[in-house]
């Protein structure tokens, strides 16, 4: 009897000193660690959306598809903004020979011009140096009569070589005169040639207009060409197919969501701590994690970011509206933790338990 409560005392013992350190294991555990609860994994979600309004031609991908940042992803149909583009470009033609016709016609009349008037400056200057040889004769002439008339006077010449003289300056007064008509008139035609110049002018403001229909149908032409490219939604990212909103032949609008994406390399653990645990936290403390999905197993991890704003705060901020009750209850506030030895499969939302290794923590900190 007395061996069978020995045991029992003994066993009793055995049984508070376990429980004592245990307490005690727990309890340092408590000091040197911060758990949560509240944690899942994230990752950046990626909405691609249309940015037209237009019927779905095809979707090219399917949920759970691995894909490349440029592929390919959904078509809208386009033909009718092809027709328009192949009117525009029919247009565009006509426009540039008119164009092309203008500048050919005012570059014919200018050369025409400059040559004509070019033409009559050489003209209006042989004219003068004619004239400047008809006045030379002409003075030459009039001293030859004076000699003749004074001679013909003194009865030293005879009447016949005074009126021969008197008949050649006749003569020249008139070529003189002639002359003087024939540079009056040249000077006439080459103002008349100067005045047709207001036609280039003319030109000028109908190929100014001719290249602004072109440039508005070019602009014309590239806006329905970035409508075209917008119509072929191509992937921003590497990453997975997650969900397809919408199927082929559905009408959607500008900023209609159609495809979510996300990166499986790009993913972490944001833990929401309590505001009285923050403290304790630095970049660098490394993390256990343990995944609901892999109950068994352990995975490491790192503290990469603490959070400078309450999660109250960050609803508030996207939703626009303050809610008292929220704000006077305990704040959490997000921490982001790097996997070091991700899982197979790592999807955004799976629930995650963290525990921190918190350095230098004392039981006075």
């Amino acid at each position: 009897m007395r061996a069978r409560h020995f045991h029992i005392k003994w066993i009793s013992v055995l049984a508070i000193l376990v429980g004592l350190a245990f307490a005690t294991y727990e309890g340092f555990h408590w000091f040197t660690h911060v758990y949560e609860f509240d944690a899942r994994i994230k990752s950046d979600m990626t909405r691609v959306s249309s940015r037209v309004n237009g019927t779905i031609e095809d979707i090219l991908v399917k949920e759970g598809d691995v894909i490349k940042r440029g592929d390919l992803l959904v078509t809208m149909k386009m033909e009718q903004i092809r027709e328009r583009i192949r009117a525009l470009e029919a247009e565009l033609k006509e426009a540039k020979a008119r164009k092309d016709k203008l500048v050919a016609e005012r570059y014919s009349l200018k050369t025409n011009l400059n040559s004509k008037t070019a033409t009559k400056i050489e003209k209006i200057k042989a004219f003068k140096l004619d004239l400047k040889t008809l006045i030379d004769r002409l003075r030459l002439a009039e001293k030859k009569l004076g000699r003749s008339s004074y001679l013909f006077s003194k009865k030293l010449a005879s009447r016949k070589n005074m009126e021969i003289e008197q008949d050649n300056v006749l003569d020249l007064k008139g070529q003189i005169k002639a002359a003087e008509a024939q540079i009056r008139v040249a000077e006439l035609e080459s103002k008349e040639i100067l005045s047709r110049k207001a036609d280039l002018a003319v030109f000028d403001e109908d190929i100014k207009i001719a290249s602004i229909t072109l440039e508005r149908l070019r602009a014309k032409k590239r806006e329905l060409e970035v409508d075209i490219s917008e119509r072929r939604i191509h992937s921003p990212t590497d990453g997975i197919v997650d969900r397809i909103f919408k199927n082929p032949g559905e009408y959607v609008e500008d900023a209609d969501e159609l495809i979510i994406v996300h990166d499986p390399e790009n993913v972490w653990v944001e833990a929401n701590i309590v505001e009285d645990q923050i403290r304790h936290l630095e970049l660098g403390q490394p993390v256990k994690l343990h995944l609901n999905a892999y109950p068994f197993e352990m995975f490491r991890g790192e503290v990469i970011g603490i959070g400078q704003v309450t999660l109250t705060d960050l609803h508030e901020s996207q939703s626009g509206s303050i809610n008292n009750k929220a704000r006077k209850g305990e704040q959490r506030i997000p921490v982001k933790i790097k996997i070091l030895d991700k899982p197979k499969i790592t999807a955004p939302g799976m629930l995650v338990e963290v525990n921190i290794q918190i350095r230098d923590r004392t039981l006075f900190k």
